[in-house]
Order: structure tokens, then C-alpha cells, then sequence
């Protein structure tokens, strides 16, 4: 059992060796039109996504704005699909 946990794990943990988390920063100036966003840019963490998209709200002065991150965002089918989104 344990000889399974641990290629388990190791398997877990060098899957993710190599891989940086990019998170790409959207704005969304007007809620009620989510096909309307900005692209702020691309960052290393999660927080500095928040950061300079809170920041681009308030900058441009958007009254009734809302923003999201997305994690290593890939575009398929003209689609932009990331692994994971968070505000």
C-alpha cells in the first residue's frame, strides 16, 4: 500500500515540475455585457492578477465593473479556455 501512495505522489508531484502558473487578468467594464472585456495582461500569482485588475477598474473609472483571473488560459477553438478561474 504504501509503495502505491508514493507513486502516487510522485507521479502528482513531477507532473507539475516545469509548469508555471500564468494568470491572465479580464475586465469586465459593464456587467450586464460579459461579451465586452478587457485583457490586462498575463502574471505569476493570482494576487498580482487581482491587483492590477482591480487596479484597471479603478483607473478607468468603470462604475459597474467586475474582473476575473484565469489559470494558464489556452486558446481552443476560439474559445479561451483556462484550468481554473478565480476573482
Amino acid at each position: 500500500m504504501k509503495k502505491i501512495l508514493t507513486i502516487i505522489f510522485l507521479g502528482l508531484f513531477l507532473n507539475s515540475c516545469g509548469q508555471n502558473e500564468v494568470w491572465t487578468g479580464y475586465v469586465y467594464p459593464d456587467l450586464s455585457n460579459l461579451a465586452n472585456y478587457k485583457y490586462v495582461g498575463s502574471f505569476d500569482s493570482l494576487e498580482a492578477c487581482r491587483s492590477q485588475c482591480r487596479y484597471a477598474i479603478e483607473v478607468n473609472n468603470f462604475q459597474n465593473a467586475d474582473y476575473e483571473c484565469g489559470l494558464n488560459c489556452k486558446n481552443k477553438d476560439g474559445m479561451n479556455v483556462c484550468e481554473k478561474t478565480s476573482r
